[in-house]
């Protein structure tokens, strides 16, 4: 399971991943009309940084996928 994963953003360009084990995975990021605004691949041991591409204020989705599941989070930019 992801329960030991976290996503939070350091600041409104970075999302930092936490506690990814070594699977492949993928990010997928949506604002709150369902558009996918960003999609990564992400290989990583432990600690990731995404960057993030220039996007508006508000809500959006996170959803971290690999074999052992998926994971949604829901984030603010300010």
């Amino acid at each position: 399971a992801l329960a030991h994963v976290d996503m939070y953003l350091i600041n409104n360009s970075t999302l930092r991943i936490v506690g990814l084990s070594k699977a492949k995975s993928n990010l997928k990021m949506f604002n709150t009309l369902g558009k996918q605004v960003v999609n990564t691949p992400l290989t990583s041991n432990g600690l990731h940084d995404v960057h993030l591409p220039k996007l508006t204020t508000g809500i959006y989705i996170v959803q971290l996928e690999n074999d052992k599941g998926i994971l949604n989070k829901k984030i603010v930019l300010e």
